[in-house]
């Protein structure tokens, strides 16, 4: 018999076999790398939400007297967030909505219930202050 341009199926199988496991393997990798960048944004949105929360119990412990001004990030893992306030539960929400299906969400809980928080730009300084009763959260 002549076996010059021969192949045998054995190899043929082993060449498919080594790609399915090439496959799942590279699957597997890209899930978890997807979850560890979802637990580090969640992380640092809670660290941001928590820096937050902890100016404005600040203030609020120490009255009319003092302004704190804190710098957030512009973005957390790259990706824009909403900061967010519920008068009723006294929570701030820090949602990143780019990541994951339903997004990252990190809150954290105010003493204060009496706060304005408008809309911030994270670009710029933030400044916790009293007024008119009430603990503002604005930029400067």
């Amino acid at each position: 018999m002549d076996r010059q341009g021969f192949f045998s199926i054995d190899a043929i199988f082993a060449v498919a076999l080594l790609l399915i496991i090439a496959g799942v393997f590279s699957n597997v990798y890209n899930g978890r790398n997807q979850a560890a960048t979802w637990i580090r944004v969640g992380e640092e949105a809670k660290s941001t939400c928590e820096k937050l929360v902890a100016a404005i119990n600040t203030v609020y412990a120490n009255g009319s007297a003092l302004n704190l001004y804190i710098d957030l990030p512009t973005t957390i893992g790259g990706h824009a967030y909403v900061i967010l306030f519920d008068n009723i539960d006294r929570e701030i929400t820090i949602n990143v909505p780019e990541i994951g299906i339903t997004g990252s969400t990190a809150k954290a809980t105010t003493t204060c219930k009496n706060i304005a928080l408008g809309s911030l730009d994270t670009s710029k300084r933030v400044r916790v202050y009293w007024e008119n009763s009430s603990v503002k959260v604005t930029n400067i």
